[in-house]
């Protein structure tokens, strides 16, 4: 890997890192979500400053090229991500469902209330 890309990725590493970093500050990301994008720019972080790793795991795994490693990581950790949020996204709309419910019968109760104050 030539140092320009090392530089560059090591850059844009720490760029995403402190962004990351500044979006929970100013509350705009909850800590729990960020996790994910941290270790992402982690990832990029480690793969600067140690090249040589993605030749090992390349080596290990039989993959010919590392570059090709950096890519099934890469792909491994976007099925993860894209569960991760498939799963949150489940449990948000059971939460809307369950919120819808008790909404309508609050209204129900609210309506009910409202014919026996106006009977009187």
């Amino acid at each position: 890997m030539s140092i320009s890309l090392r530089i560059g990725l090591l850059l844009a590493s720490l760029m995403v890192f402190i962004l990351i970093i500044v979006t929970v500050i100013k509350k705009r990301l909850n800590i729990k979500y960020s996790i994910v994008w941290l270790l992402w720019a982690l990832l990029a972080l480690f793969m600067a400053i140690y090249p040589t790793s993605f030749y090992f795991l390349a080596s290990v795994l039989g993959i010919e090229l590392p570059v090709n490693a950096v890519f099934l990581v890469m792909i491994g950790l976007l099925y993860a991500l894209t569960f991760y949020v498939y799963c949150m996204i489940s449990k948000h709309n059971e939460e809307i469902i369950s919120l819808t419910y008790e909404i309508s019968a609050l209204k129900k109760e609210l309506e009910d209330l409202k014919k026996k104050h106006n009977e009187k």
